[in-house]
C-alpha cells in the first residue's frame, strides 16, 4: 500500500474590511474542501480560529487568513480557483502556494507546473524553487503584490522522510495503535503547551492532528507505510528558539532526512539550528514581504564523508 505524504499548501490573506472567512460557515468549508477532492472529518474552534481535520490534511481559518495543507492525490489549485470566483482575488492581500516535492510524481494529477499555469491564469505571480532539482526540494507560487507581514508573522515546516521503524509502528494497525497510547506516549500532543487538540487515527495506518491556541496552530501528518514513510508538521507558533521545537520533533520521529523551511518578515532574521548535518541551504525574499529559509538535513551515517553546506 503506497498513500503520497507531501503536501501542497496554500496561505492566503483577506485586505482590511472584507468579510469575516470564518463568518461563510461549515457548509462552505466542505464546498471548498470537496473541489480539492478531500472531505472535513471533524472541527476544533477557539475564540479566534477554526481548525479542520481534513481526509487529506488540514484547513485553519480566522477572520482574514487561512491555511490549508493536502496531500495524496488532491487538487488544491482547484480549491483556490474556487475561492478566488467565490472572495474576489482582488481582496486578496497575499497569497501563497507551496509544493513539495512528490515521491512518485507520475500518480499525481498534476505537476507544480502545471498548478503554476493554472494560478498565473487567475493572479500575477512568480515562482522558486528551494533546494535542488534532483533531490529534495519544495516549489512556491506567490502572487506579485506588496504586502507587510507583522512582526509575528512566522511559519516552520518540519518535512521528514524514512521514519524510524519504532516511531512508524505506533500509528500502523496493531496492538501498540491505540489514540489513547499515541495521546499519552508518542508525544504528539505535548510538542507545545497549551493547545487544544483534535486527532484522527486511519484505516489501516495513518495519522494526523491539528492543536489550536488562540490564532495559533500546529499540525502533524503522519504517512507511516515502509515505502515512503513520511512525517510533516507545521506550525506558526515560531517564539523563543524554535530550533527547540526541531529537536523535539526529530527526536520523536528520527527521519532519515528532513527539510526545515522557515518562512518570515523580510525584517526578521530568526535563525534555526538542526542537530543533522546540512546538505543544502537556500535563503530568498520574496516580493511579497517574506523571507523564506530552506535547508535539506539528513542523518549523519556511521563513517560516511562529511557533506559540504551550500549556502546561496
Amino acid at each position: 500500500m503506497f498513500f503520497e505524504g507531501p503536501e501542497k499548501k496554500v496561505e492566503l490573506a483577506l485586505a482590511p474590511g472584507s468579510p469575516s472567512l470564518r463568518a461563510r460557515g461549515r457548509k462552505y468549508w466542505d464546498e471548498v474542501v470537496a473541489a480539492s477532492r478531500a472531505q472535513i472529518l471533524s472541527a476544533l474552534s477557539s475564540e479566534s480560529m477554526d481548525a479542520y481535520l481534513l481526509s487529506e490534511s488540514s484547513l485553519f481559518v480566522t477572520d482574514s487568513w487561512l491555511t490549508m495543507i493536502t496531500c495524496g492525490r488532491t487538487d488544491l489549485v482547484a480549491a483556490v480557483q474556487k475561492m478566488c470566483a467565490d472572495l474576489g482575488r482582488d481582496s486578496f492581500q497575499y497569497l501563497i502556494y507551496e509544493r513539495k516535492n512528490a515521491m512518485f510524481q507520475e500518480y499525481q494529477p498534476a505537476n507544480f507546473f502545471d498548478d503554476a499555469r493554472r494560478l498565473s491564469a487567475e493572479m500575477p505571480g512568480k515562482s522558486f524553487r528551494f533546494g535542488d532539482g534532483d533531490d529534495h526540494h519544495v516549489f512556491v507560487f506567490h502572487l506579485d503584490k506588496p504586502y507587510q507581514p507583522a512582526a509575528d508573522d512566522l511559519t516552520l515546516e518540519i518535512l521528514m522522510h524514512g521514519i524510524d521503524h519504532q516511531a512508524s509502528r505506533v500509528f500502523m494497525s496493531g496492538p501498540a495503535r491505540k489514540r489513547d497510547y499515541i495521546r499519552e506516549g508518542s508525544g504528539v500532543w505535548s510538542i507545545l503547551p497549551g493547545f487544544q487538540v483534535d486527532d484522527h487515527l486511519f484505516e489501516p495506518m495513518g495519522y494526523s492532528l491539528n492543536a489550536v491556541r488562540g490564532s495559533k496552530y500546529y499540525t502533524i501528518h503522519v504517512t507511516p507505510q515502509k515505502i515512503g514513510s513520511y512525517v510533516s508538521f507545521e506550525t506558526n507558533c515560531v517564539e523563543g528558539d524554535a530550533s527547540d521545537t526541531v529537536s523535539r520533533v526529530l527526536d520523536l520521529f528520527k527521519p532519515q532526512s528532513c527539510d526545515v523551511v522557515l518562512f518570515q518578515p523580510q525584517a526578521a532574521r530568526k535563525r534555526v539550528a538542526c542537530a543533522y548535518p546540512v546538505k543544502r541551504s537556500v535563503r530568498h525574499s520574496l516580493s511579497c514581504g517574506y523571507r523564506v529559509s530552506f535547508d535539506h538535513h539528513f542523518k549523519p551515517v556511521e563513517g560516511a564523508a562529511p557533506a559540504f553546506e551550500i549556502v546561496l
